[in-house]
């Protein structure tokens, strides 16, 4: 049987995670929608596709994998590791409809230390070798806790989204007009020698975690474009490119907040996703 890329894909990462001890997990399409309702700061589109079960109860098809994921995990004094092959539902951006959108990824949750970071970033790098096949790819790196530091004088929520807007498109001039700190537009400047570009960081958790992967620095950049959201994470984030795919085919980053909202206070989470239906556009 032939196979698409999309399958062929999914095959080879679930290889792939399984051999760094993640755990396949498997769940549900839906859970009950106040769930969701309350949780909509951390989801990457706000609109929940419903409906009304047999018993009367309102439910959503799931529109996020890492908070249906992190609801199951109950000891947080332990590491847990799993990865997943699945389908969420949610409104892609510039969309205007919903969409079944299958995705693979891991979550990596418990104590984080420099060696957990690092682990989920070299996950990330070789997800988008493996996918790439040949073709180039690169994985852009920021740090959301920095950003979060650098806005907390910023009180008017517009403004603060008006920033991250410019940041987010490397709107330097719209950065300036807004009276954006210095340091946050040298910050969104950088993009080129990750050697060079590290100094700025101020000796963050990140620094530590790129140094621990010069192996992979060739394919990597320093690009604070990659924060878009501070609800969802607080420190390392990422996203990953392949040639011939003009959007992030992988993202993820650090989200200890959701973890504390979970009532999970001392442990922390990092992970990623790969969006497998965007393979298609690869010829």
């Amino acid at each position: 049987m032939l196979l698409l890329p999309e399958e062929k894909a999914a095959l080879s990462l679930r290889e792939l995670y399984s051999s760094f001890g993640y755990k396949f997990y498997r769940m549900s399409r839906f859970e009950e929608y106040d769930f969701y309702a309350d949780k909509k700061d951390f989801l990457i589109s706000k609109s929940v596709l419903t409906f009304t079960d047999i018993n009367g109860r309102l439910m959503a098809l799931r529109p996020d994998v890492t908070l249906s994921i992190i609801r199951h995990v109950k000891d947080t004094d332990l590491i847990s590791k799993f990865f997943y092959d699945e389908k969420v539902y949610r409104v892609p951006k510039n969309a205007k409809s919903f969409r079944e959108i299958p995705q693979t990824g891991i979550e990596y949750i418990g104590k984080l230390s420099v060696d957990g970071l690092s682990e989920v970033i070299e996950l990330a790098m070789l997800s988008l070798k493996k996918i790439a096949d040949g073709r180039k790819y690169i994985l852009d790196v920021a740090d959301a806790g920095m950003i979060s530091k650098l806005l907390e004088d910023f009180r008017d929520s517009h403004k603060r989204s008006e920033i991250l807007k410019c940041l987010s498109g490397k709107n330097i001039h719209g950065l300036k007009s807004l009276n954006a700190p210095e340091k946050l537009i040298r910050l969104a400047e950088l993009g080129g020698n990750i050697d060079k570009d590290i100094n700025e960081l101020d000796g963050s958790l990140t620094v530590s975690v790129l140094k621990n992967l010069k192996n992979y620095h060739n394919e990597m950049r320093i690009d604070f474009s990659a924060v878009s959201n501070l609800n969802y994470y607080n420190g390392i984030v990422f996203r990953g490119f392949i040639q011939g795919i003009p959007e992030s085919i992988l993202s993820g980053g650090q989200y200890d907040n959701m973890m504390s909202m979970m009532g999970h206070k001392n442990a922390g989470a990092a992970g990623f996703a790969v969006y497998l239906g965007l393979m298609e556009r690869i010829s």
